[in-house]
């Protein structure tokens, strides 16, 4: 049992969304199925998840050169993806347990959700699992223009929730993530391991 106490020391807690919070991947990985389905080709999902925490744009590049999809069809891939995933994941998506940390410091520090999703569907899943009101800040891949492995989005969480970098603690479940919240100089709970893993 994770004592909730080790979190106590920081200023902010700020949390990865998908597969952090909210188990969306195997719902991802089911859509991915689909648009290569729709288009003629076998995407391979396991590339999605060796490119946690990076933006549709990067993993649908990377998808269709492994199948050897012309990368100029880039914008009809991802309009297939987001309408699946507008199909699909309020449909299918659920709460994880890291959630039970959100509840137990709800009102006792601010906290932020910082993802490398689009806002509609952040918007989406926040409305359909009403957690909205648990965060004071909302970070999505609209808001920022370097995305994970890059510190922007992260440090705009903690700089929305008026708390010093260095004194928060990013929870991530992803490679790409944890190296972002390293790279704005915070702490970082990996949920994989259950470790916290400090900036050289």
């Amino acid at each position: 049992m994770l004592d909730y106490e080790i979190f106590n020391p920081y200023e902010g807690l700020i949390f990865d969304m998908d597969g952090t919070l909210i188990d969306t991947m195997p719902v991802h990985a089911q859509a991915w199925t689909m648009v290569g389905e729709r288009f003629g080709y076998e995407f391979d999902c396991q590339i999605m998840y060796n490119f946690g925490g990076a933006t549709v744009k990067t993993i649908a590049g990377e998808m269709m050169k492994a199948a050897n999809m012309p990368l100029d069809r880039i914008e009809d891939v991802l309009a297939a993806k987001r309408e699946l995933s507008y199909q699909l994941i309020p449909t299918q998506s659920k709460l994880l347990p890291t959630f039970e940390i959100v509840k137990y410091f709800h009102q006792k520090k601010p906290m932020a959700l910082g993802s490398g999703s689009h806002r509609k569907i952040i918007d989406m899943l926040m409305d359909k699992l009403a957690i909205a009101p648990y965060f004071n800040a909302i970070v999505s891949a609209d808001d920022v223009k370097e995305h994970k492995p890059h510190p922007d989005t992260f440090l705009r969480c903690a700089e929305l929730i008026q708390a010093n970098p260095s004194r928060c603690i990013v929870f991530e479940d992803a490679d790409l993530g944890v190296q972002a919240g390293l790279n704005a100089g915070m702490d970082v709970f990996d949920v994989r391991t259950r470790e916290i893993i400090s900036p050289r």
